[in-house]
């Protein structure tokens, strides 16, 4: 079964997942710096897309082994439906892998209780969380000082994503599209 066990990463990501955002209700966080998360969970669900959209994955790295974060298998499983969800777009986007359409359909939709093939399809989704991790680490906590910094770099961050995903320029039109159905 996939998202139904405490998960945890120690080292530089594990030091960004917990800059990105606040942490459990039970931690005491000592940083007066602006957490762009209400907490880990959403990091969570954000960093893969963020990684496979970027086309970045990043590898466990362990150097500051201290730093740990993690999140305890109840609040996967009670966000299991969106972390699947999130899990089955990641495994039909991915190329990395060199799969063909129907491979990655089945990895996507068929395989969940082949251990071996979701023990795969995990691994790269959780590089593609590292990778993201990284790239919302590097534009929310290294480039920003102040408030004002984080709002201006949120509102830089989001039109530069529309941009580079061509948001505004989508041929099709949503109304129309409605009112034919």
């Amino acid at each position: 079964m996939m998202f139904d066990k405490d998960i945890q990463i120690r080292g530089k990501h594990a030091t960004y997942w917990k800059a990105l955002s606040k942490g459990p209700a039970n931690a005491r966080d000592t940083s007066k710096s602006f957490k762009v998360f209400e907490n880990y969970i959403y990091v969570y669900m954000l960093a893969p897309i963020i990684g496979i959209v970027y086309g970045h994955r990043g590898k466990i790295d362990s150097t500051n082994s201290k730093d740990t974060a993690g999140m305890l298998a109840e609040i996967l499983i009670k966000n299991q439906s969106k972390l699947k969800y999130i899990y089955r777009l990641i495994m039909l986007l991915d190329d990395s892998e060199g799969l063909t359409k129907e491979e990655k359909l089945n990895r996507a939709f068929h395989e969940d209780d082949n251990e071996e093939s979701t023990k795969a399809g995990l691994a790269v989704f959780h590089s593609y969380f590292l990778g993201g991790l990284e790239i919302l680490y590097e534009n929310f906590v290294e480039r920003c000082i102040t408030d004002e910094d984080y709002i201006q770099r949120m509102y830089e961050f989001v039109e530069e994503f529309k941009r580079e995903q061509k948001i505004d320029e989508t041929p099709l039109d949503i109304n129309e599209l409605l009112k034919s159905r």
